[in-house]
């Protein structure tokens, strides 16, 4: 089998072989290889559905995630370089850190997952969406676990994930019964990279499980009382389900914290964005500006309050990073070295 026939299934093209020409011209024994898992400061990268290298890294490869593209040194299994990423997830490190962190990379399509038991939180989804609109992937919002609600309450929490993701497709499913994936397995088209984001207990790795036909994802059990479950991802992986399908698994995050996301928001909030652009100042923040079309949208209705209030509190979550991130910048150079990015 050719080097090109093995990686095929694990999403190599064209434009990916592209990508890394010159990191593997820096050697005549180097690879290329897509990293499947990272874990405890290793990695595995895969040259073929079934041959995966346990590898290290280069300092210039110390930040690889799963799902990168990378050059691979075979005999001394070590990765050499990270081809460059055409989508990636990022947020802001937890903790208050302020820096980036990277959770997964080169996907195509990112599935936002969320429960209807105990039910869906629409100010996390708006930040899940922003998030999944900055990675520039397409979003993809799944709602899990209608076979524990009634038809009216799953109706409604659809209707409500539609009015908070405008211009995405919102899906219904049941993990148990399968209800609902004929219309799922229609948007997530084979041979495609698929992320998954979602919170711990939404049922991520169930989902998992569901495309794949088997139990390749262990399951946690949901806590009585609060519906929240335990951490069974612990890192991101990259599975090759039988069907061509790639999916990304990331692990339930409990703090998401935007990373240089106004791109993301202008996604997330399409009709401010638009809207926007009919205010009598270009600079217009939709506080108290007059000739505000956004708050006259607000005012006739066109516009959700509630929306408007989410998009203003992230707003100032990202102004407040920039601030951060400038102020940092004047310390290092006086330092007379760069700000950790």
């Amino acid at each position: 089998m050719t080097q090109d026939a093995a990686l095929r299934p694990l999403g190599w093209n064209d434009e990916v072989a592209t990508s890394l020409t010159a990191a593997l011209a820096a050697g005549p024994d180097l690879v290329p290889g897509r990293i499947v898992r990272v874990d405890r400061g290793e990695v595995d990268v895969a040259t073929g559905v079934d041959d995966i290298v346990r590898a290290t890294s280069t300092t210039s490869a110390k930040d690889a995630v799963a799902g990168d593209w990378v050059a691979l040194d075979r005999g001394a299994a070590r990765v050499t370089a990270i081809a460059p990423r055409s989508t990636a997830f990022v947020r802001r490190a937890a903790r208050g850190a302020r820096s980036a962190q990277t959770l997964a990379a080169n996907m195509d399509v990112v599935l936002v997952v969320q429960a209807l038991e105990p039910g869906i939180n629409i100010r996390r989804l708006e930040r899940e969406l922003v998030l999944a609109h900055q990675s520039g992937a397409r979003p993809l919002v799944v709602l899990t676990k209608t076979d524990v609600v009634d038809d009216a309450t799953s109706t409604k929490a659809v209707a409500e994930a539609s009015r908070c993701a405008p211009r995405v497709a919102v899906v219904a499913v049941s993990n148990r019964t399968r209800a609902g994936f004929d219309e799922l397995e229609r948007l997530v088209e084979p041979s495609r990279t698929f992320a998954l984001l979602g919170s711990s207990g939404v049922g991520k790795s169930t989902l998992v499980n569901s495309f794949a036909g088997e139990r390749v994802q262990l399951e946690g059990e949901i806590r009585d009382g609060d519906g929240k479950g335990r951490h069974t991802t612990t890192a991101a992986r990259l599975l090759c389900l039988a069907d061509g399908r790639l999916l990304l698994d990331t692990p339930g995050v409990r703090a998401l914290a935007l990373w240089e996301s106004w791109e993301g928001l202008a996604g997330a909030f399409p009709e401010i964005e638009s809207t926007g652009e009919q205010c009598q100042f270009a600079d217009c923040f939709h506080d108290n500006e007059p000739g505000c079309a956004v708050i006259a949208a607000v005012e006739s209705g066109t516009i959700d309050a509630d929306r408007l209030e989410s998009w203003r509190t992230l707003r100032d979550e990202m102004a407040e990073l920039d601030a951060d991130l400038v102020e940092q910048q004047r310390k290092a150079d006086r330092r007379g070295r760069p700000a950790h990015r």
